[in-house]
């Protein structure tokens, strides 16, 4: 918290309550090589609705490298928030998060080049990029972050009626984070293993 020029490199956190990583008003810092999963909010009575797993909590952080990182199977991939804007996020994978990205704020972001589990794009080009932006989020998804209670409607007419309204009319969709450039495939700098690498170095 409260830190600038930090090297966060190849940690393991796994089945975690709350929080994987979370930074906390980090500027000018890399966040590389590590990979965070099943990180889940305390069920039972003690759970709070809306208080969801996040694999990375990124709180007020700007001008960071986020990169190479794995974060799977959580909650929440990713969750920005209070102007943690101009981060620099590339080639990292996230895989089977509930709610790949959470992103609260009114500014595009553009991230490039991250693998996505649900990105349904194809690579006519063969290139291993895909053909077409991924944008993780939409506007029901924003509603849904302040009203956690009407998740129940997430699967009902209406909301995929809206949904489908957003993707054909752009004018509808809101600021929110912008993949120009996802990946087909989860990069070797992430499928690698640091603590193997390690060992194998002579």
């Amino acid at each position: 918290m409260q830190s600038k020029r930090l090297s966060v490199l190849n940690n393991r956190s796994e089945n975690d309550l709350r929080y994987g990583i979370l930074l906390n008003n980090i500027t000018h810092s890399t966040l590389r090589g590590n990979r965070i999963s099943r990180i889940r909010q305390q069920a039972g009575a003690g759970a709070v609705s809306g208080n969801d797993g996040k694999a990375l909590f990124v709180y007020n952080a700007q001008y960071n490298r986020i990169e190479a990182n794995r974060f799977a199977d959580s909650d929440i991939g990713i969750h920005l928030t209070a102007g943690s804007e101009d981060n620099r996020v590339t080639g990292n994978a996230f895989v089977n998060n509930r709610q790949q990205v959470m992103y609260v704020g009114t500014r595009a972001q553009q991230w490039n080049g991250n693998y996505w589990s649900n990105y349904l794009g194809w690579d006519l080009a063969d290139d291993g990029v895909g053909d077409t932006p991924f944008e993780p989020n939409d506007a029901m998804d924003r509603l849904l972050w302040r009203y956690p209670a009407a998740k129940v409607l997430m699967d009902s007419p209406a909301v995929l009626a809206l949904r489908w309204v957003q993707r054909r009319f752009p004018v509808f969709r809101p600021q929110g984070v912008r993949d120009s450039a996802p990946l087909m495939r989860i990069p070797d700098a992430v499928t690698a293993d640091p603590a193997i690498q390690g060992a194998n170095t002579p």
